[in-house]
């Protein structure tokens, strides 16, 4: 971080967000920053102060500020066309929907595009319930999957439920959570017992059939907990002798990012 001088009073912009945005907009720092414009890895404040970006816009500007190549790309589309629906086709999307089944593994070949991390999960929820005529879902402790009903639901931790569970049918198994085991074992000798314990939660919490078991590739929001080696391998085996899909939540670790 460098400084310019300091700035006696409260910043204009802070001002206005206390005043007139939800107390849920919440701000980092007793003392928030309003952050004016960034270039790169670097952000700057409305008092001059330039800060190197750790944050990366919450995972999403992995490509740093104001990239060159993107911002000649967005503007070049929002002079060409806005907005279209998904009710007609539109080349720029097809194009990338073919791209994405060109460079993606296995039979994944359709694509289906949202706004959100939180839209992506609902989609593919819904998704599964749909296919598998089935409506109870497997998720992990500690995840973090954004803030409709749906996903908040499926909320791993206290701290970003601000209700009880409007959806039902979501049972959280014990997260992969090698520094902090939950059985107080150590890998590898604890056999993936983590993972096996997704077996008595089904048969336990459930009907014994699930829709699909959803986990994060990496949790994020979680603390970075990264799963033991052959984790998902047992797991995704478990809920699908259940009947369930597993839907890889990719939204923070998504391509380029680990």
């Amino acid at each position: 971080m460098s400084t310019a001088e300091p700035v006696a009073q409260q910043s204009e912009t802070i001002r206005k967000h206390k005043e007139f945005l939800f107390p849920a907009v919440a701000t980092y720092y007793q003392e928030p920053l309003a952050l004016v414009r960034g270039e790169g890895q670097y952000v700057w404040d409305d008092a001059g102060n330039r800060y190197l970006d750790c944050f990366g816009g919450v995972l999403t500007v992995s490509v740093g500020h104001a990239n060159p190549t993107v911002n000649a790309a967005i503007i070049e589309q929002v002079k060409t066309l806005s907005h279209t629906s998904t009710l007609y086709a539109n080349k720029p999307q097809s194009d990338l929907a073919e791209k994405l089944y060109q460079i993606t593994p296995g039979r994944l070949k359709k694509s289906f595009f949202t706004n959100s991390g939180t839209e992506a999960d609902d989609t593919a929820i819904h998704a599964a319930k749909t296919h598998t005529g089935r409506h109870e879902i497997v998720v992990l402790r500690h995840s973090y999957s954004g803030r409709s009903a749906t996903a908040l639901s499926a909320m791993g931790h206290s701290t970003w439920r601000p209700l009880p569970a409007q959806i039902a049918g979501i049972v959280h198994a014990r997260a992969p959570y090698c520094y902090r085991c939950p059985f107080k074992l150590t890998y590898p000798e604890c056999g993936l017992a983590c993972a096996n314990d997704i077996e008595e939660l089904i048969m336990a919490t459930t009907t014994g059939e699930i829709a699909a078991f959803m986990a994060e590739t990496i949790l994020g929001v979680g603390g970075f907990i990264v799963p033991p080696p052959g984790y998902f391998e047992r797991a995704v085996e478990i809920a699908r002798n259940h009947g369930g899909l597993f839907i890889a939540d990719e939204v923070q670790t998504a391509w380029g990012r680990t």
